[in-house]
Parts: structure tokens; C-alpha cells; sequence
């Protein structure tokens, strides 16, 4: 495995760890605040009730226990049980439990659902009234599993997008690297080879002549390296100043260097940043060449086309895309000037690298602006 990729998950478990942390903690704190008002209301309301039932107790005489019995009924269809004794003298009995727990409050399960009991006395005339109080709070239990059940969701959601964007930009940091290592792999491989050859002594001039060639070739490829990553420096750091460039002059001399493609440029000059700019069309052209086949050149006001006559397989076209070394630089480089660069493939027709200039103006000077092309 890639050490970024190690990287990566090394990163992304401890993100998912410290999301579930948090999502949770919140969650819990969210319980025990919802708990807590639920005890304080369940107390409030035994409390009324025990108000109630010796306001009863007091006024009522002989009809004490069918008006009791009247108020259990009537809390029992709102989920609230009450035992209430006076004294040895049960007047109702809605808990039919026979150890009911010691203590002023707490949590039981009763008929298969979770209660919260309070146990209460208070004193009329000569005798004790006993209050016990049981509320079913299984609802509140099933909210707050789904609480539970939506914060791991979110979790897993908030995770699955973040790893995503994490994943994409350390691969993107990191996959420069390993192009770069590539890239720079077959010239250091060139030089120590040849230096080898050159250090084994008994070799005829002719070789020697041949073996520093290689060198310097090799060494080249390397130099051109090292001005594509300063160039994507630049790109990055954003500080540029656009010129007038003769992009016709500028094609004429890639053509000398690449003198199997055919021209026809229309357009005289356009405003950009020369290194960049030619940059961006010797890639261009680089990779139309050689990729084989004819290879055409046309610019005019709307944009510049390189075309060459290989038609890619769908499976290949994915290649068009900026994942090569060089088309990484490309499309920075159109960006930063707000060109549009795009590839289109054909089988009959095949293969057109497109940059677009656009109609957007750029700045020159304080005083003055001038088109991209003219």
C-alpha cells in the first residue's frame, strides 16, 4: 500500500472517531437534559396529585375512595399508575406489583415498558397517606433511540462525504509526487547508466562521444522537469502579468520543433503569459505527436484545436482527462488565463484537444485593457 494511502486511513479513523465522539456526546448530553425535565415534570405532577388526593381526603368524608378510585382511572388512560394507601387502608391499586422499589424515584420495567416511579407520603390528621407514582416513559426511551439511530447516521453521511473529499485531495496533493518521482526515474537511470559505461575505461572515443550525448540528453529531460514544476509553481501562486503574445510566431516555432504537424493560424496575437503559454501548446502538440498519426494545428478567434487522426477506444478515453503529468499543467494553465480546455474523441473522426480563449477581457494596465485575441 501507497504511504499516502496509509496516510489517509491513518487520518480518515481518527476523524471517524472523533465525529462519533462528538455526535455522541451530544446525543447524551441531549438525554440527560430531556431526562431530567421528564423527572422534574413527573415530580411536579405527583406532587398535584398528592395535593389533590388530601384536598379529597379532607372534604370528601365517606366518598373517599370511589373519588380516588375515579382520578387512578381517569391517569391510568395517560400512561400515569397510582397505589395510594392511607394508613393499613388501600384506597386504589393500580401497580400490581408486590416488591415495589425503596426510594424517592427511579427506573423499572413494568409490563414490558420502561417506567419512572416516584414514592411519596404525606401526613393527614392522624394517619400516613402513601403515595406511590408510575409514569410510562417508554415514548421517551423510543425518541431518543431514534436520536441515537439518526446521530449514527449522520455520522456515518458526515464521514462518507468528508473521507471522499479528503481521499480526492490527498490524492491530488500526493499524486503529483509519484508523477514527478516517475518522471525524473528514466533520465537518473539514463545518466548512471551511461556514467558506468563511460567509468569502465576501455571504450573507443566514439562510445565515450556517444555515452556523454546520453548524459546530456538525459540531463535535459530532467531540466525540463524541474521548468514544469516551476512553471506549475507560478500557475499556483497566481502571480502573473499578461502580455500581447504573436501566436502565430509562437506556432511557427513549435512547428520547427515538431516539424510533421500542419499549421493554419488565422489569429495574430493574444494577451497571456509567454512561458505559460507555451508551455500549454507544447504540451498540446507533445502529446497529439505522440500519440501517432497526422497531426493538424488550427487557431482563429474563438480558439486554438490540435487534432490528430487516432481514434482512442472508449476504454482509453478516460486519458483525455488531466491525469497526465503534462495535461495536469495544461488545464492549470488555462484556468489561470480563464480559457476552457477540453478533449473530444471519435472513432471515425479522432482525437481534438480544444482550448477556447473565451470572451473575457484582461487587465494590462491601470488606464488601458485589451482583448484576449485580435
Amino acid at each position: 500500500m501507497q504511504l499516502w494511502k496509509k496516510n489517509f486511513l491513518v487520518t480518515f479513523s481518527f476523524f471517524v472517531i472523533v465525529v462519533y465522539i462528538c455526535l455522541f456526546t451530544m446525543v447524551s448530553v441531549s438525554f440527560r437534559n430531556d431526562l431530567g425535565y421528564l423527572v422534574k415534570r413527573a415530580s411536579d405532577s405527583e406532587q398535584g396529585i398528592a395535593y389533590a388526593l388530601q384536598s379529597i381526603q379532607e372534604l370528601d368524608g365517606g366518598h373517599i375512595r370511589t373519588d380516588i378510585s375515579y382520578m387512578a382511572n381517569r391517569y391510568e388512560k395517560a400512561g400515569i399508575l397510582l397505589d395510594v394507601r392511607y394508613g393499613d387502608i388501600t384506597l386504589t391499586d393500580k401497580i400490581a406489583m408486590d416488591d415495589m422499589p425503596e426510594g424517592r424515584f427511579g427506573f423499572l420495567t413494568y409490563g414490558g415498558r420502561k417506567h419512572l416511579y416516584i414514592n411519596d407520603d404525606a401526613t393527614s390528621g392522624s394517619r400516613r397517606l402513601k403515595i406511590t407514582y408510575m409514569e410510562n416513559i417508554q415514548p421517551f426511551y423510543e425518541l431518543q433511540n431514534r436520536k441515537f439511530y439518526g446521530a449514527a447516521a449522520a455520522g456515518i453521511l458526515i464521514c462518507a462525504v468528508i473521507g471522499v473529499m479528503l481521499y480526492a485531495t490527498m490524492k491530488r496533493i500526493f499524486r503529483p509526487v509519484n508523477q514527478i518521482a516517475h518522471e525524473l526515474r528514466t533520465p537518473l537511470t539514463g545518466i548512471q547508466g551511461y556514467a558506468q559505461y563511460i567509468m569502465m575505461g576501455n571504450i573507443t572515443e566514439e562510445d565515450r562521444f556517444f555515452a556523454a550525448k546520453q548524459i546530456v540528453g538525459s540531463a535535459r529531460s530532467m531540466k525540463d522537469v524541474v521548468d514544469n514544476l516551476l512553471i506549475m509553481g507560478n500557475v499556483k501562486e497566481g502571480a502573473l502579468s499578461f502580455v500581447p503574445i504573436d501566436i502565430r510566431d509562437m506556432l511557427e516555432d513549435l512547428k520547427r520543433t515538431y516539424p510533421g504537424i500542419e499549421l493554419e493560424a488565422d489569429i495574430q496575437s493574444i494577451n497571456g503569459e509567454p512561458t505559460l503559454v507555451r508551455c500549454l501548446l507544447e504540451n498540446m502538440i507533445s502529446n497529439a505527436v505522440h500519440a501517432g498519426g497526422d497531426v493538424k494545428v488550427t487557431a482563429d478567434a474563438e480558439g486554438l484545436c490540435v487534432w490528430n487522426g487516432v481514434s482512442i477506444r472508449p476504454r482509453e478515453e478516460a486519458v483525455l482527462g488531466p491525469h497526465g503529468y503534462g495535461l495536469a499543467i495544461c488545464q492549470d494553465i488555462a484556468r489561470i488565463h480563464r480559457w476552457k480546455l477540453k478533449y473530444d474523441t471519435s472513432e471515425k473522426e479522432g482525437t481534438a484537444a480544444k482550448l477556447i480563449w473565451g470572451s473575457a477581457k484582461t487587465r494590462l494596465a491601470p488606464s488601458a485593457e485589451m482583448p484576449y485575441t485580435k
